[in-house]
């Protein structure tokens, strides 16, 4: 059988991480802000892991700096309401898609 929730045209899916609410959805919830917040820190590490590798201690400090409020911010939506869920949500969007327009390549 066919589930219907499972359809990619449902109009009750929820936005997929990395994706903003469109105009006229819904306010994105508790677990996909924190798919959203979790996609960055999982971007973070990654850069942390080549900082490491090519020693640069500063650009290693502000990265690890840049996550920890990213863990910060993801451990705040538990007792956010669906406001301050849906700003962070759209807030680390943008921030995905910047750090992931930006990713430098395999050499840097």
């Amino acid at each position: 059988m066919h589930d219907p929730a499972s359809s990619p045209s449902s109009p009750d899916r929820p936005p997929q991480p990395g994706q903003a609410p469109g105009p006229g959805d819904e306010t994105p919830g508790y677990e996909v802000a924190h798919d959203i917040v979790g996609l960055v820190i999982a971007w973070y590490s990654r850069a942390l892991l080549l900082a490491r590798r090519s020693g640069d201690q500063q650009r290693l400090e502000e990265l690890k700096m840049q996550r920890q409020k990213c863990v910060e911010d993801q451990q705040r939506l538990q007792d956010a309401g669906p406001k301050e869920i849906a700003r962070i949500a759209a807030e680390y969007a943008t921030r995905l898609k910047e750090l992931e327009a930006a990713e430098p390549g395999p050499e840097s």
